[in-house]
């Protein structure tokens, strides 16, 4: 897009705006609201919309002009309005993210920054106008950033797919099979392994066959793409130099593929004393969007001898799962900073509860790629991880 026809950003119009009060400084006051400390979870695109609503009855009593910044900060002027007049509004804000760690962390600690920075325009102008300008380039900077990843990671045309689905009937699948062990950790003892998840790295094959092409950029693509993986990979399964693999594992697979033509020809193919009590691995995903055929194939897993875990569990939604009505083995909660910010504070009890209705036994948390997260998942009673963590930790790395 040419210059002349490129929308302002935010930036540039708070810089014109904030130059023009040069001489009408009089009763303006400026906040800069630092959303930008607020934990990632708390910073999508909704949550940013609706604080910014938030402040909206300040544009009408008080001509407010409101900017987000790049960063996610927002910045207010107002027109006769005092501090108080602007905290109240500013209250409203905090109580939307009122279970951020930002809000709950002790006097003094390192995540007591000031929430906000005030100015009154009339004795700070040049103060906010360097703010201002500094914000402008910083923009610029990270613009500039974003373009370059944006050209080196070009979107999957129909050349590039062909290309990635030839690629895959043909690749030899021992250069992208990934092992990821699930441990049992037990207080003074060393990690013991009692699982091997088995799958595939798509995003590996990709860059090895298509380098600089993004393959998660488009869902349907990625998906389509997994399910061809997933075909591939049953069809070498039961062969004499993959079958071994097969004991004391797990296949992470869609609901689609559980339900094709290609899994039943692994089925056939296959039998408990050659693949011993194998696991499916099924996306909480699937169960969400179809409970129907989610329970048909968790029927039919069941009775050839299959065991069943949900995988990719929110934490969030464990308390308000009904282990009866799953009936899965076992389930994987996923690893993130919301969990131990959540457990950390007065959620911790919840969370336990959640995990004793499924079973201590029952339930890994997977994803795991910091201390904190066998920490947490310790004190809320969790005995079985799965992660980087535990990978390095099994290999002495840490």
């Amino acid at each position: 897009m040419s210059e002349r026809g490129r929308k302002a950003s935010d930036e540039e119009m708070l810089v014109d705006f904030v130059e023009r009060l040069e001489r009408h400084k009089t009763g303006r006051r400026a906040v800069q609201i630092h959303l930008s400390q607020l934990r990632p979870y708390h910073l999508r695109p909704h949550h940013l919309r609706i604080a910014r609503q938030v402040l909206e009855p300040l544009v009408h009593r008080f001509e407010a002009a409101i900017f987000q910044l790049w960063n996610n900060d927002l910045v207010v002027l107002t027109k006769g309005a005092s501090e108080d007049d602007l905290d109240v509004s500013i209250k409203d804000v905090k109580n939307l993210f009122a279970r951020d760690p930002l809000f709950s962390a002790p006097p003094g600690s390192s995540r007591s920054a000031p929430f906000c920075d005030w100015y009154d325009v009339e004795v700070d102008w040049q103060a906010l106008v360097d703010l201002c300008r500094g914000h402008n380039e910083a923009r610029r900077k990270a613009a500039a950033q974003s373009n370059n990843k944006a050209a080196t990671e070009a979107a999957i045309g129909p050349a590039i797919l062909e290309k990635l689905e030839n690629a895959i009937a043909k690749a030899d699948l021992a250069n992208i099979l990934r092992r990821q062990q699930v441990f049992a950790i037990i207080p003074g003892a060393k990690p013991a392994p009692i699982l091997t998840e088995l799958f595939f790295s798509m995003p590996f094959l990709a860059q090895t066959v298509a380098p600089g092409y993004n393959v998660t950029a488009d869902k349907a693509l990625f998906q389509h793409l997994a399910r061809v993986l997933d075909a591939r990979m049953l069809a070498l399964m039961p062969r004499q130099d993959y079958l071994p693999m097969l004991k004391n594992a797990s296949l992470n697979l869609s609901l689609a593929t559980v339900l094709s033509q290609e899994f039943l020809e692994f089925d056939r193919a296959t039998n408990n004393k050659d693949r011993g009590p194998l696991a499916i691995e099924l996306p909480a995903v699937d169960y969400f969007s179809d409970p129907d055929d989610f329970v048909f194939a968790r029927n039919f897993l069941k009775e050839r001898g299959y065991k069943i875990i949900l995988d990719q569990v929110k934490h969030e939604l464990l308390p308000m799962l009904d282990r009866n009505r799953l009936d899965v083995d076992l389930i994987k909660v996923i690893w993130s900073q919301a969990l131990f910010d959540d457990c950390s504070g007065d959620q911790a009890e919840e969370m336990r509860s959640g995990i004793d209705r499924f079973g201590r036994e029952r339930v890994i948390l997977c994803r795991v790629d910091a201390e904190e997260g066998v920490e947490i998942g310790q004190k809320v009673g969790l005995t079985l991880f799965q992660g980087r963590l535990l990978d390095a930790m099994s290999q002495g790395k840490s």
